[in-house]
């Protein structure tokens, strides 16, 4: 799994400096919890960040309707893990709802919580790096997500929401604080395997990516000024 997450950053190297690379793109999430896991779903709401584990699965075989999954909320310094029931999911007019079911309570037709999805900004079309996810509605409330259809990166730790851009050799950094303070645009970055690295007067902007700790780091000379690790992430290389 981690030969496969290396060689997946590898070739979006590759494809932002070469525009000939076959089109399309393929989005992975990843959420923290025993390290970092695959996210079904994750959500960057203001004051909120919410994620849904990838259900586990059962190999070549066919999938069950509904998977248990963890759901994953932090709200500050406030943080939970909830058992939950995965699916069904219902499409139509363009969108998806997928149920979203504490573990105790029956599968409904009509369910009280669900994700919202896109089925058209979606990175299966290849116009699409990132797949909106528009909502998550769940006991705590209902949350808008944060989306940036064309990022290579979009991430959220404690303090910070932070986006990636990378075209044609060009790597873009911008971040927003979630306290509404101004947040930092850097341009002229570097992506070299798991890592996306940016300087700017005397500072280093790092975003190192792993199943161990992916986190935003800045120094300034070798001093380490902060450390933050992810809540969750998600990644979009080429295909």
């Amino acid at each position: 799994m981690k030969l496969l997450w290396l060689s997946l950053l590898a070739a979006a190297s590759l494809a932002a400096a070469s525009p000939t690379t076959a089109q399309g793109y393929e989005m992975k999430s990843y959420v923290r919890f025993l390290g970092f896991e695959p996210a079904a779903f994750w959500c960057d709401a203001p004051g909120r960040v919410l994620a849904v584990t990838q259900p586990k699965g059962t190999g070549g075989a066919a999938q069950p309707v509904t998977q248990p999954v963890k759901l994953l909320e932090w709200a500050g310094s406030d943080y939970s893990v909830q058992d939950y029931q995965l699916g069904p999911s219902d499409a139509g007019a363009g969108n998806l709802y997928t149920a979203l079911t504490p573990s105790a309570m029956p599968v409904r037709d009509a369910p009280t919580f669900f994700i919202h999805s896109s089925n058209v900004e979606n990175a299966r079309d290849p116009q699409y790096r990132m797949t909106h996810i528009l909502e998550f509605k769940v006991p705590s409330g209902t949350f808008r997500c944060r989306y940036k259809p064309q990022a290579a990166f979009v991430g959220a730790t404690a303090l910070h929401s932070v986006t990636i851009w990378e075209h044609q050799g060009k790597v873009t950094y911008a971040s927003t604080n979630h306290n509404g303070t101004p947040g930092v645009y850097l341009t002229g970055g570097q992506h070299s395997g798991n890592e996306y690295r940016w300087y700017k007067s005397g500072y280093t902007y790092l975003v190192k990516l792993s199943f161990e700790n992916s986190s935003l780091i800045v120094l300034r000379g070798n001093t380490v000024l902060s450390n933050e690790s992810f809540q969750a992430y998600s990644v979009s290389v080429r295909k």
